[in-house]
């Protein structure tokens, strides 16, 4: 039964956002604007749930202005908000999700992005992942990306890439990423 109300209610919610049924709130992002409810953002985020329960801008306004993501990302988001995200939407747009989640403290939505970026790690990525890694504080990938790197050897394959990495890279980064070496390192 549980099956079924599942299904059911996710199709509801599925056309609450698709055919605005009784919207409430409009978000303005790069690019175009789209409905949503007060209730499903409040319940998912607590970064809503402030703006809608303290008399801010918001609040009075009914309009977030979220100028840092497409309206593509924003649909993505709302879906997953709303239960009704494809797998294929959340991997396009999987970075612009992760920095919503952390932006609005949408904690399993950030662990599902870091998930999702630790399952292709590769020498052409392993650096900008392992900056979303520190910048996000996501622990976890960045332990895959370091073990990647240095366990694995990979060091060499992005060696040229390097350079740039450890100019613009935070210092901190670059001092764990230098303990990592010491750990992994065996002298013959």
């Amino acid at each position: 039964m549980q099956s079924i109300s599942t299904k059911s209610t996710l199709r509801c919610l599925s056309r609450m956002l698709d055919e605005s049924i009784h919207a409430d709130v409009t978000i303005h992002m790069a690019g175009g604007a789209l409905k949503a409810h007060r209730a499903i953002l409040s319940a998912s985020s607590p970064v809503f749930h402030s703006m809608f329960h303290h008399n801010l801008v918001e609040k009075e306004s009914s309009t977030i202005h979220i100028e840092d993501i497409s309206v593509d990302s924003g649909m993505a988001l709302l879906s997953y908000l709303y239960g009704t995200i494809k797998q294929g939407d959340f991997w396009e747009h999987r970075l612009a999700l992760l920095g919503a989640a952390n932006k609005y403290d949408i904690a399993d939505l950030k662990d599902a992005c870091e998930e999702s970026l630790m399952e292709d790690i590769n020498s052409v990525n392993v650096l900008k992942r392992l900056e979303e890694a520190w910048l996000y504080q996501l622990n976890k990938l960045k332990k895959g990306c370091l073990m990647y790197l240095f366990e694995f050897g990979k060091i060499y394959d992005v060696r040229d890439e390097m350079n740039d990495f450890v100019r613009r890279a935070d210092r901190e980064l670059i001092s764990e990423m230098f303990q990592e070496v010491l750990t992994v390192w065996k002298p013959v």
